[in-house]
C-alpha cells in the first residue's frame, strides 16, 4: 500500500486529478459539516418541544376530565354519570402515561408528575364518598386541578425558545382562566343543590373572580395581537354577560352556614339551574375553542421552527454538496479529454475483442470493412486509435480466411462421409445376400461380425455427417415402435450379444425422430459395452413416467465414473447441445449424443456411483413418443406393413442392384437343416460364456 502511494506516476488519471483538488475541497467540506450539525442540534431541540406539545396535549384531557368530576359531584345528578365520566378520565390518564413513556422530560417535570400521579391514585376513594360531604369533596378537586395546572405551567416554562414560550404560557393562563370557570359554575351548583351558598362559598367565588382577573392580563400581557382579539372575540358575548350576572347575583344573595331547615328558610338563589349549567357551558365552550387554538398555534409554531431549522440544515448541505460538484466539475472539465479518448479507445478494443470477432468465428460470415476507432484527432491519442485500427483490419482478414478453411473442411468431411456411406450400404446389401444363402455355422458367425462391423462403420459416416452440421439419409417416414425403436438400436453396434432389451411400453416413436434416436441410443449402449467388462450385460428398457414422457434407461455393470467426472461429461453434453465446440478426440460419441439430443428437445444425463456402473437416462417428450392404442386391426396391419417394407428407406434412393435370382424350392428337411445351422452360427460369433438372448 505505501509503495503504490508513493510511486505517484502509477496513479490513474482520475486520481491524480483529484489529488489537485484535495484540499479545497477538505476545508469547504469541514466548515459545511459543522454547520450542518449546527442546524441538526436546533431541529432536534425542537422535536423535543414537539413532544413536549404533545405531553401538554395528553395532560388538557385529564385536567378536563377531573373538572368534570367536580361538576357532577356539585351537581349531584347520580353515581352513574359520574362513573361514566371516571372510565373517561381513567383513559385520559391512560394516554397520558404513554406519552410520557415516549418522551424525555426534565427532572422537575419529572417530579411534579410523579407527585400528581400519587394524588390522582385516591380518585377512587374520593368518588366512593362524593355523595356525603360535597364541598369537602369539591375542595380536594379543585386542590387536584391545582396541581394538574401547576404540572402544566412546569412544563410550559420547558420552552425556552421565546416564539413558543409566549404561547405556551399563554395557553396555560387560558387553561387557568377556564378552571376558575368551571370552579365557579361546580360551587353555584353545589349552592342551588342546597337553596343557598355558604359563606366560605361566597368568598371562594370572590377569590376565584379575582383570580380569574389576574389570570386574564397576565395573558394580556403574553399573548400576540392575534391571540389576544381571538380570545376576546370568544370570551365576550351574551352568554359571557348571562354569566357574570347570575354570578353577581349568586354572590349577593344572603348567605347562611346553618342548614335550611323549618318554615323560616331563607329565599333560595335567584338563578335557575338550566341557566346556569347553559350560560357557564357556553362560557367553557368558548374557552375550549380557544384552548384548541392555542393548542394548534404552539403546534404549528414548533413545527415551524423544526422544518426552518431542517431546511437551514438541508440548505447547507446543498451549498456543500454544490461546491463539491464544482470542484467535481472543475476535474472533470480538465480531465474529461483524455478521459474521453482512453475510454473510446478502450470501449473499442474491448468490442473488437469480445463481441465482433468471437461472432466473425462462431458464423464465419462478416465484411472486411471495418468501424473506426472514433478519436480523430492527430496527437497520440489519435495516433494510437490508427494503429489499432490496423491490428483490427489484420484480425478481420484472417478470421475471414480461417472461416473459409473451416467451411471447406466441413465440405471435404460431408463428401468423404457420403461416399463411405453409400459403399458401406453396398456392403451391407452384399453381406445380406450372403448370409441368406450361407448355410456353413462357420461362415455364418463370420458373416454375422462382418455384418455389425460395417453397421458400426456406418454409424461412424453418419456421426461425421452430424458433426458435419450435414444430415443423414437414413429415416424412417412413419411412426415406429419404442421396443423396435430399442432393438434397432441394439443391432447398431458391435456387441450386440451382451445388450438386453426389455420390453418397452405400447408407444409409437414418430418418424422423423425415430432415426436419430435409434442412433442416439447406439452411441450410449456402444459406450456402455466398451466401458463395462466383457463377461456383463448392458441393459436398455424404457418406461413411461409423468406427464407421458418416455424414459429410456441404459445401464452398465462398469466400474462407473466419479462424481466431478459425471459433472463434467454432463456439461459437455449440454454445451454439446448447444453448438459449443468441446473436445471431440476421446468424446466423439457424447458429442454426437448432445447434437442429436438438442435437434429434438431430448434430455440425455449421466448418472452412476463408484463402483456400480453407469446408467445413462434419455427423455423423450410425449409428443415425440405418443402412447400407442393396441388392436388386433392395427396389430395385423402393421404385421402385414413390415414384410412389405423396410424400416429403412433413401430419401434420395439410388437405382437398386438387380434381385439374385430366386433359389430353388427347398424341402422340409433342407429348412430344418439350415434353421440348425443359422442358430449354431450365432452361438458360435457370440463370446466365451455368454448366451444368446
Amino acid at each position: 500500500m505505501f509503495n503504490a502511494l508513493v510511486n505517484w506516476r502509477n496513479w490513474r488519471l482520475p486520481v491524480k486529478l483529484a489529488a489537485v483538488l484535495i484540499v479545497p475541497v477538505t476545508i469547504a467540506v469541514g466548515s459545511g459539516v459543522l454547520q450542518i450539525n449546527s442546524q441538526i442540534d436546533r431541529a432536534e431541540s425542537y422535536a423535543a418541544l414537539q413532544r413536549l406539545v404533545k405531553v401538554r396535549a395528553a395532560l388538557i384531557p385529564v385536567i378536563e376530565g377531573v373538572q368534570a368530576e367536580r361538576r357532577i359531584v356539585a351537581e349531584g345528578v347520580g353515581p352513574e354519570l359520574l362513573s361514566e365520566q371516571s372510565k373517561r378520565t381513567d383513559d385520559a390518564r391512560a394516554v397520558l402515561r404513554d406519552q410520557i413513556g415516549k418522551t424525555s422530560l426534565s427532572e422537575v417535570v419529572t417530579d411534579r408528575i410523579y407527585d400528581v400521579q400519587n394524588r390522582m391514585g385516591d380518585l377512587t376513594v374520593l368518588r366512593d364518598r362524593s355523595s356525603n360531604d360535597i364541598p369537602a369533596v369539591i375542595k380536594i378537586y379543585t386542590e387536584l386541578t391545582d396541581s394538574l395546572l401547576d404540572v402544566d405551567e412546569v412544563m410550559a416554562s420547558e420552552f425556552g425558545d421565546a416564539a413558543l414560550l409566549r404561547t405556551a404560557m399563554g395557553l396555560h393562563h387560558v387553561v387557568h382562566v377556564r378552571d376558575q370557570v368551571l370552579y365557579q359554575q361546580a360551587v353555584v351548583l353545589s349552592g342551588l343543590t342546597r337553596g343557598q351558598l355558604t359563606n366560605a362559598e361566597v368568598r371562594a367565588l370572590v377569590e376565584s373572580n379575582v383570580k380569574l382577573g389576574y389570570i386574564a392580563d397576565e395573558f394580556a400581557a403574553l399573548a400576540t395581537p392575534e391571540q389576544l382579539k381571538f380570545y376576546g372575540k370568544n370570551f365576550s358575548g351574551p352568554e359571557t354577560e348571562a354569566q357574570r350576572t347570575m354570578l353577581a347575583a349568586a354572590v349577593l344573595h344572603p348567605t347562611s352556614d346553618v342548614p335550611p331547615t323549618g318554615p323560616n328558610r331563607p329565599k333560595p338563589l335567584p338563578i335557575a339551574t338550566q341557566d346556569w349549567t347553559k350560560a357557564t357551558g357556553a362560557v367553557v365552550t368558548a374557552m375550549d375553542s380557544v384552548v384548541t387554538g392555542l393548542q394548534d398555534d404552539l403546534r404549528s409554531t414548533s413545527d415551524r421552527l423544526r422544518d426552518e431549522s431542517s431546511d437551514a440544515a438541508g440548505t447547507a448541505s446543498a451549498i456543500l454538496f454544490a461546491s463539491l460538484i464544482l470542484a467535481g466539475t472543475i476535474g472533470f472539465v480538465v480531465g474529461r479529454y483524455l478521459l474521453r479518448s482512453l475510454n473510446a479507445l478502450r470501449r473499442s478494443a474491448l468490442d473488437v475483442a469480445w463481441e465482433k470477432l468471437p461472432e466473425m468465428v462462431a458464423t464465419g460470415r462478416g465484411s472486411t470493412e471495418i468501424e473506426r476507432v472514433p478519436v480523430d484527432t492527430t496527437e497520440e491519442f489519435g495516433q494510437v486509435a490508427r494503429a489499432f485500427d490496423e491490428v483490427h483490419q489484420q484480425a478481420v482478414k484472417s478470421v475471414i480466411e480461417q472461416a473459409g478453411m473451416r467451411a471447406n473442411m466441413r465440405n471435404i468431411f460431408v463428401n468423404l462421409s457420403r461416399r463411405s456411406q453409400s459403399l458401406v450400404e453396398r456392403q451391407l446389401k452384399l453381406m445380406e445376400e450372403l448370409e441368406k444363402y450361407e448355410e456353413d455355422p462357420d461362415q455364418l458367425a463370420n458373416l454375422f461380425k462382418l455384418d455389425h462391423l460395417a453397421t458400426r462403420m456406418r454409424r461412424n459416416n453418419e456421426n461425421l455427417m452430424v458433426l458435419s452440421g450435414g444430415d443423414v439419409a437414413r429415416r424412417f417416414h412413419k411412426p415406429i415402435p419404442l421396443t423396435d425403436v430399442l432393438r434397432a438400436a441394439a443391432a447398431e453396434i458391435e456387441q450386440y450379444q451382451r445388450v438386453m432389451v426389455h420390453t418397452a411400453p405400447n408407444a409409437e416413436v414418430v418418424g422423423y425422430v425415430a432415426s436419430d434416436l435409434v442412433r442416439l441410443l447406439a452411441e450410449l449402449l456402444d459406450n456402455a459395452t466398451a466401458f463395462s467388462p466383457p463377461h456383463t450385460q448392458v441393459s436398455i428398457s424404457a418406461s413411461i413416467e409423468a406427464g407421458d414422457i418416455v424414459q429410456i434407461d441404459v445401464v452398465d455393470q462398469g466400474i462407473g465414473i466419479d462424481p466431478e467426472a459425471l459433472d463434467g461429461v454432463n456439461q459437455r453434453l449440454e454445451a454439446a447441445g448447444e453448438g459449443v465446440d468441446v473436445q471431440v478426440f476421446r468424446e466423439m460419441g457424447l458429442f454426437v449424443v448432445g447434437r442429436l439430443a438438442a435437434r429434438h428437445q431430448i434430455v440425455v444425463r449421466l448418472d452412476a456411483k463408484q463402483g456400480q456402473g453407469t446408467r445413462a437416462i434419455v427423455l423423450v417428450p410425449a409428443e415425440l413418443a405418443p402412447r400407442r392404442e393396441e388392436s388386433w386391426e392395427s396389430f395385423r396391419g402393421e404385421t402385414i406393413e413390415r414384410q412389405q417394407a423396410s424400416w429403412f428407406q433413401q430419401t434420395s434412393p439410388a437405382a437398386a442392384p438387380p434381385p439374385p435370382p430366386a433359389p430353388a424350392r427347398q424341402t422340409p428337411d433342407s429348412a430344418r437343416g439350415f434353421l440348425d445351422a443359422f442358430q449354431r452360427g450365432v452361438q458360435r460369433g457370440l463370446p466365451d460364456h455368454q448366451e444368446s438372448r
